[in-house]
């Protein structure tokens, strides 16, 4: 846990724009304490029923991959181009006129 809330905190810097950096680590604090909290009742109601410690696992993991799925193209470091869209200048093959 202490290292995905780390990567949190690397990935905010990287993706923040300047002048903004303070609301973001409040959303990101606020975000996490409230996963935290809804975690522990889902886990907590979960842990009750008779199959579910199988199934708890399975369904973090599957919650986890889709809000990272959703929010891939906002998880780019600032500056990032996708692949294959950028210019390179041809080496060695000048046009002459």
């Amino acid at each position: 846990m202490p290292v995905m809330v780390a990567c949190a905190y690397v990935t905010t810097d990287a993706v923040t724009p300047a002048g903004r950096t303070s609301e973001a680590y409040a959303w990101l604090i606020l975000s996490i304490g409230v996963g935290q909290s809804a975690g522990t009742v889902l886990a907590g109601r979960l842990a009750e029923q008779t199959l579910a410690s199988a199934a708890l696992p399975a369904a973090g993991a599957a919650s986890a991959l889709a809000v990272l799925l959703a929010a891939r193209r906002q998880l780019r470091p600032a500056g990032h181009r996708p692949p294959g869209r950028h210019r390179r200048p041809l080496r060695g093959r000048h046009k002459t006129s």
